[in-house]
């Protein structure tokens, strides 16, 4: 994901006019969950400053991973934000999706959430019983996978307690999967040596934003999904929908979209932007861009072409 993750953490990169992580928070939210503890490590403070400043009215906690290990051990690191029997929901910090919330919140079981895919071995992936009513286990990117039912990152558990028990044994016992405590083997710990039953639900839609490929195609998607938001200052500019642009954006004689988000406190002028992302407070003046991404506070001008331009960046072309 570089350049864009030199200067911020893989989560706070826009897709669809914000952060990753606000689309997660913000289905969360409208599933009626107020309190959240977020794993952090790089860059974290700048993460949690701007989080906080978005969502003020909300519960929000923050536990820093400060080794690298795994998602196991990073979901282990808040153990002591919760209690025995607290409902326990975990979403993955990139994984941007559409699902029923309210029906896994209301299980009894632990839910795993999972989406089917062509190609798996990127992934986990589940295993199921032959009634396909329980999971029996778990893969964590196979070379060749059993199944195309693999695991997006959402996951609910009715007792934060028996998750933190598994990630324990699997961290106390040196427990590892390609080189880090994953979570899938805490998972399979539950089902296999506590007996604990474990179902699934299949995820509506799932954004994956792993590359800088799939954060443009999860852009397009989501925009075709969400639909137009357009609070930008125009002047004598043709807006072709869908697209996301921020308040405080300014756009003078130019043509944007479909397919384009821009942050907030941009300024387009003389250009044409389709299928591309621009963050917060660049300029792009008498430029015409298509599948390009462009970080915070970057400056472009007299540029044809695709792009990828980190923050703080400055082009400049001869006319």
């Amino acid at each position: 994901m570089r350049p864009f993750t030199h200067s911020l953490p893989k989560a706070m990169l826009p897709v669809a006019g914000k952060p990753a992580v606000y689309h997660i928070i913000d289905v969360v939210k409208e599933a009626g969950v107020s309190d959240f503890v977020i794993i952090t490590g790089y860059l974290c403070h700048l993460m949690e400053s701007e989080i906080l400043k978005a969502y003020p009215q909300l519960n929000i906690e923050f536990v820093r991973q400060k080794e690298q290990k795994g998602l196991g051990h990073a979901c282990y690191m808040a153990k002591e934000k919760f209690s025995e029997n607290d409902g326990l929901l975990i979403i993955y910090g990139d994984t941007l999706f559409k699902a029923d919330l309210n029906k896994m919140l209301n299980s009894e079981k632990p839910v795993i959430g999972v989406y089917e895919v062509e190609d798996a071995r990127r992934f986990g992936v589940v295993i199921l019983d032959e009634n396909k009513e329980n999971i029996t286990d778990f893969i964590e990117k196979p070379e060749i996978p059993p199944t195309n039912l693999v695991i997006p990152g959402v996951n609910y558990f009715p007792k934060a307690g028996s998750l933190f028990n598994a990630l324990k044994h699997i961290i106390e016992n040196n427990i590892k999967s390609k080189n880090e405590f994953q979570i899938t083997d805490a998972f399979a710990h539950m089902i296999k040596n506590e007996n604990i039953q474990m179902t699934y639900q299949k995820i509506d839609a799932w954004f994956d934003t792993g590359t800088l490929d799939e954060m443009l195609a999860s852009n397009k998607k989501i925009l075709q999904t969400n639909g137009n938001f357009n609070s930008a200052q125009t002047d004598n500019a043709k807006i072709n929908e869908p697209v996301y642009i921020a308040k405080n954006v300014r756009i003078l004689n130019s043509e944007i979209g479909p397919f384009a988000s821009i942050a907030e406190g941009s300024v387009i002028e003389d250009s044409v932007i389709n299928s591309s992302i621009i963050d917060i407070n660049s300029e792009i003046k008498n430029s015409k861009i298509e599948e390009s991404i462009l970080g915070r506070n970057v400056h472009l001008k007299n540029f044809q072409g695709k792009i990828l331009l980190g923050d703080n960046g400055r082009i400049v072309c001869d006319e």
